[in-house]
């Protein structure tokens, strides 16, 4: 029986090793500077997506994948006869959900199970790299879309921005504008629940911020066993080496991956974020 074959979009912010190892398709979206359309991640790396950012007058703008493009994908495996399983970013933060549930109607095939991760960057990461394990181990799709269903209901996430602006430019604030008007140096630290981004509090400043990201899955993962953990940032190498360290000191994490967040997510986020997402472990365990 052939495996599982595992669909994602390009706000999962996997690293390339990741998504070749395993096989997984990932689909991607568009970003525009001005008049400049830019595939993300294939012609448009993070680093150079960055370099733009922080020169450009005008905020980019980002663009979901057609229904007619995700067919383009689904189509080979639609031909081999092969389940489909395709996990993709919040519903309520983008119409890319729709789009594949689009392409799935005109499909009209029962092998394909379209997910809402009702997340995105590396919580979408770290279900997607679930399910591409558990279909190398041979799991139905069903044992998989239950998988995630698992790690959607089962997972924390919480980020630091450097400014609320790129939330609130991009229109995808969600309740986090309760922060907006924060005083120079607090950072905002929000989280995303029901797929949608909300306030948790405010630090002062930018080390003390991070020590909370990491202090907040101390206190809810004490007593959890062993866990999982992915982080992110945006443009800060460094502030993601002193959450990984402060990671392996206070957290059980026996896997911990990294990734930088690619042009679409940093659109929306900007420059200056930081990111974790933890799991059990027993989840990323086919």
């Amino acid at each position: 029986m052939a495996k599982v074959r595992i669909v994602t979009d390009s706000t999962a912010d996997l690293p390339k090793e990741l998504v070749q190892k395993y096989g997984i398709t990932v689909v991607p979206l568009k970003v525009f500077f001005g008049a400049q359309c830019f595939t993300d991640g294939v012609d448009l790396s993070a680093a150079d997506f960055y370099s733009r950012l922080v020169v450009s007058k005008e905020l980019p703008t980002t663009s979901q994948p057609s229904p007619t493009e995700f067919v383009e994908y689904y189509r080979p495996f639609v031909d081999d006869g092969a389940d489909i399983v395709s996990i993709h970013l919040s519903s309520q933060m983008s119409g890319t959900l729709q789009s594949a549930q689009l392409a799935k109607t005109m499909l009209n095939y029962n092998g394909l199970e379209v997910v809402d991760s009702r997340t995105v960057s590396v919580v979408l990461g770290m279900m997607v790299l679930a399910a591409a394990r558990a279909a190398e181990a041979g799991r139905s799709r069903a044992e998989i879309v239950a998988l995630v269903q698992d790690i959607i209901a089962d997972h924390r996430v919480y980020f630091m921005v450097d400014t609320l602006e790129y939330l609130r430019r991009g229109g995808r604030i969600g309740k986090a504008q309760a922060f907006l008007g924060t005083i120079l140096n607090v950072k905002p630290l929000c989280t995303v629940l029901e797929g949608v981004i909300n306030p948790y509090e405010k630090v002062r400043g930018s080390k003390k911020a991070i020590n909370r990201l990491v202090y907040l899955f101390a206190e809810q993962y004490r007593d959890a066993g062993p866990l999982f953990c992915f982080m992110a940032h945006g443009n800060d190498p460094e502030g993601l080496q002193y959450m990984q360290n402060l990671a392996r000191e206070k957290l059980n994490c026996m896997e911990i991956l990294h990734s930088q967040m690619g042009s679409v997510v940093g659109t929306h986020v900007g420059p200056g974020i930081l990111g974790i997402a933890v799991c059990p472990q027993k989840y990323m365990q086919a």
